[in-house]
This record gives structure tokens, C-alpha cells and sequence, in this order.
């Protein structure tokens, strides 16, 4: 939910409702053009030099246990919407800088804030994804994995606001994105992975029955290497790690 969130905020699509498991939200002319699929609405509008009516939806990320309505989607990690809307967030906004900007008397002192939403793929005879949003405080190094979440109910600027000034880094952006590396895989490491151990016997049990076939059949050593190879591609567990997009934050406390 919170990449949805932040997902949508982004793209300046105002929220309408939202609860823990569904957001609606009203689109942009741009986000409806480009994510819901309705070329001959829009061409129409175009021809006629009208303005488009964009759409409101619904985003379930669980399932609401009731037939969909009309605009209403449900969204799960790996489903059809979920990588186009990666794909969008990539192509729009890999990479942002805000401000925060406040109320408050006097001059305002901002922090720097380093954040990544990485991209987590856990691949073997089947497929697991999930994104990993985490933070990274330039000054003081402190870690947060929370951060979407405070940070989502701030007041936000592509600019920074008249008597607020940042206060420059003493970890550079380069060095930070390392270190929020170095934390996840560090957490990477400490989760449980049956997932792996059972796609490494699942790949034991189905090289032996390959060599006991081609035992009774005695077939040509080239077709079998080809097989096991294939076997082992198959079966062999990996955790892929990519970068969604980010950005860094300047935001008026320590979160």
C-alpha cells in the first residue's frame, strides 16, 4: 500500500479514500493516458478538441472478497498492473528532490535524507517479489525503514520555502546508496529461505531422474548435459536487487 501511495502522490494524482488495504485516487490526464488503456477515448477527445474526463479507481491490495466494480482493480506483487506501474515509476520518477515545508517562526533547519525503493526478485522454479523501501539519514547515518510512512504526511516542494535552509551532507549520496546496499543485503541475510532449500531439492530430485533415464537410454552425453543445464537454470535459487527509483528529502527533523 505504501508504494501505491507514494506511487500516486508522485504523480499527483489526489487521494480520495483510502484504508488499509485500498486507496482510491482521482488521475491526471497524463496517468490516464498512460495507464488505462483507452487510446480511442482520448484520440476522440483529441479530434475534437475536448478535454478528457480521466478516471477515478479503486486499488484493492487484498483481495475485498466481493465481485470488482467498475474501476476497481486488484493489485498484487507480480500481477499485469503492478510491473506497469514500475515500469511508469521508473520512466517518470526515478529520481526526485523535495523539500518540506513548514509553518513554523524563524528560519528552519532541513535534514538530508538519502531514500531507495528497491526492487526485490526471488526467483527459482517460481517467483516472488517485493519492494524494500529504506532510508538513510546523510548526517548522522541513521537507518529508517519507515520512512514512506512519515514522510508521507508532510507538506512537500520541488523548492525549498523562504527561511528554510539544508544542511549539507557528511555522507555524499554515492556513499549512502552503498550503504543502504550493505543494509539490505545484511537483512537479506538473516531471512528465512525454505523458498531456496526446497527449489535445491526439488533441482536434486529431478537430476537424478534425468540420469536415471538416460541411463536406460543410453542417449548421447551432448542431449544430457543440455538437459541438466536446463535443470539447473530452472531450479537454481537466486535474489535479484534493482533500484525503483528514489530520492533525497530534506525534511525539517529527524524522522
Amino acid at each position: 500500500m505504501s508504494f501505491l501511495r507514494s506511487f500516486f502522490t508522485a504523480c499527483e494524482c489526489p487521494i480520495l479514500e483510502e484504508s488499509e488495504h485500498s486507496l482510491k485516487v482521482q488521475l491526471t490526464e497524463e496517468a490516464d493516458r498512460s495507464l488505462m488503456n483507452r487510446p480511442f477515448y482520448w484520440h476522440y477527445k483529441d479530434r475534437l478538441g475536448q478535454a478528457g474526463d480521466p478516471m477515478s479507481v479503486t486499488f484493492f491490495t487484498k483481495d475485498p472478497g466481493r465481485p470488482l466494480k467498475h474501476q476497481e482493480e486488484y493489485v498484487t506483487f507480480g500481477s499485469p498492473r503492478f510491473h506497469q506501474l514500475l515500469s511508469y515509476a521508473q520512466k517518470k520518477a526515478s529520481f526526485v528532490k523535495l523539500y518540506e515545508t513548514t509553518n513554523g517562526s524563524g528560519t528552519i533547519q532541513l535534514d538530508p535524507w538519502l531514500f531507495v525503493h528497491f526492487h526485490l526478485s526471488y526467483e527459482a522454479n517460481s517467483k516472488k517479489e517485493k519492494l524494500v523501501p529504506l532510508a538513510l539519514h546523510l548526517i548522522n547515518g541513521a537507518f529508517s525503514d519507515q520512512f514512506l510512512e512519515q514522510a508521507g504526511s508532510l507538506s512537500l516542494s520541488h523548492s525549498i520555502s523562504p527561511y528554510h535552509y539544508v544542511l549539507s551532507p557528511l555522507i555524499t549520496p554515492a556513499s549512502g546508496l552503498n550503504r543502504l546496499k550493505q543494509k539490505l543485503w545484511r537483512d537479506l541475510m538473516e531471512e528465512e529461505h525454505g523458498w531456496a532449500q526446497t527449489a535445491l531439492k526439488k533441482q536434486k530430485a529431478e537430476l537424478k531422474l534425468l540420469q536415471s533415464f538416460f541411463d536406460q537410454e543410453e542417449e548421447d552425453n551432448t542431449h544430457y548435459e543440455r538437459e541438466k543445464a536446463a535443470i539447473m537454470r530452472r531450479f537454481e535459487p537466486v535474489i535479484r536487487v534493482s533500484v525503483l527509483n528514489g530520492g533525497l528529502f530534506y525534511l525539517a527533523q529527524t524522522k
